[in-house]
């Protein structure tokens, strides 16, 4: 196995660990509102986001490095930036995903320095869910195009 086939199988797992828990943040949890008093779902979110808080920096870091190695077979100074239409669309995938991490860090930053985020950042785990629709979409159709 060469190491970009080594790169996409860490890279895949580590979006479906990452993903996975966006999309059940954004579409399983809150249908504990309705089935539970506001303690226990409280309790519940606290559980599961305190088990996410230790494996979510080591999948989204791992997502990152993949990527950016896989990246690098597509894009670089001899094979230029924009000349095909699969080199277009890793650019896009690239940005999106650079949104997603721009907000982890912001997350990140507030965190640290005990702030409270901007209220865009409430709703922040479904732009992450759409986002990372579109750049699965975009790696599928990356190959296609």
């Amino acid at each position: 196995m060469d190491g970009y086939s080594f790169a996409l199988i860490i890279h895949l797992f580590s979006a479906v660990f990452f993903i996975g828990f966006v999309f059940s943040d954004v579409v399983i949890l809150p249908v504990l509102n309705k089935d539970f008093d506001l303690k226990t779902v409280q309790q519940i979110k606290e559980s599961i986001f305190s088990r996410g808080r230790k494996v979510m920096p080591l999948a989204v870091l791992t997502l990152i490095l993949s990527g950016g190695f896989m990246f690098s077979k597509y894009i670089n100074t001899s094979l230029g930036f924009t000349g095909s239409s699969l080199q277009i669309l890793l650019l896009i995938k690239f940005a999106l995903a650079m949104i997603i991490v721009s907000g982890i860090i912001y997350s990140l930053i507030c965190k640290i320095r005990k702030k409270q985020p901007h209220n865009v950042m409430k709703k922040f785990h479904t732009y992450v869910l759409i986002l990372g629709i579109i750049i699965i979409i975009l790696a599928k159709v990356m190959f296609i195009a």
